[in-house]
């Protein structure tokens, strides 16, 4: 899944791999108008911004990718293929790779109930404090972000005695319930507010969404504690550097260990 900001670039990329024997579909998400913080007014109407157009829109998200996917009638071709699951992840997170023991537990569970949307976490360290975590309400899973959290609990969420887990955001979702719940419009997902400040100084508001707080929304929804190893950002050069170094191994778990270690030490 593309934005407006990153589709023409990917198209470039993708043009390498014309020649290999494997499929790649792109599809674009939602675009939105950002919003003036203090007259809330559409930055594209307002007449008192003069800034670049471009930076009057926004990408609402990832949790924009159930609504984007059906529009885009990728869904239904998947579907028409006889596919059954979606593996969701972060494209910055090299760990993220299609683990066929987690699929095998969703085709063949041993209670013999297919779960809709699995939800892979891990032990949570200091460097995640910020990183979303599950909780039980009202019999239903919900992932419960920091933007959501009131200031004076902020402290008790970032607490890794507390709250020991968090969330990767590899998700495996079945493709007939994201069909399901599109057509009924029955995807629940709370609106994060996120505020930002343009290059011209203008303070904005984004509403956004995160693909796993949609996980209410699905039946027999599961959260599966993995290895650190399937959690594996790479968001600064720092990050690169270490994962491009001999310090890292796709075979040893020490060594894997150890990278995430001062992964940690340097966040």
């Amino acid at each position: 899944m593309n934005s407006f900001n990153t589709d023409e670039d990917t198209k470039k990329i993708l043009q390498k791999y014309n020649h290999c024997r494997v499929k790649i579909y792109t599809f674009n998400q939602s675009r939105y108008p950002r919003i003036n913080k203090e007259s809330l007014l559409p930055v594209a109407k307002d007449v008192s911004y003069s800034g670049e157009n471009t930076e009057a829109w926004y990408p609402p998200g990832h949790g924009d990718i159930y609504a984007s996917f059906y529009n885009s009638g990728l869904l239904d071709t998947f579907i028409g293929e006889g596919k059954e699951y979606i593996f969701v992840s972060n494209i910055d997170n090299l760990g993220a790779t299609v683990d066929l023991y987690i699929l095998n537990h969703l085709m063949n569970p041993p209670n013999g109930k297919r779960c809709e949307f699995v939800m892979e976490v891990t032990n949570k360290t200091r460097a995640d404090v910020k990183g979303g975590t599950l909780t039980q309400y009202e019999g239903k899973l919900r992932l419960v972000e920091i933007a959501q959290v009131p200031k004076a609990h902020v402290d008790e969420f970032k607490s890794v005695s507390k709250f020991k887990i968090f969330n990767t955001n590899n998700l495996w979702i079945s493709l007939a319930a994201v069909k399901r719940l599109q057509e009924q419009n029955a995807i629940d997902m709370e609106i994060i507010v996120n505020a930002k400040t343009l290059d011209g100084g203008l303070n904005v508001i984004q509403l956004e969404t995160a693909v796993g707080a949609a996980i209410k929304s699905f039946e027999n929804s599961l959260g599966i504690n993995v290895p650190r190893s399937r959690f594996l950002p790479v968001k600064t050069t720092s990050d690169l550097l270490l994962v491009m170094s001999n310090l890292y191994s796709l075979n040893k778990k020490k060594t894997l260990d150890l990278l995430n270690c001062l992964i940690n030490c340097l966040v």
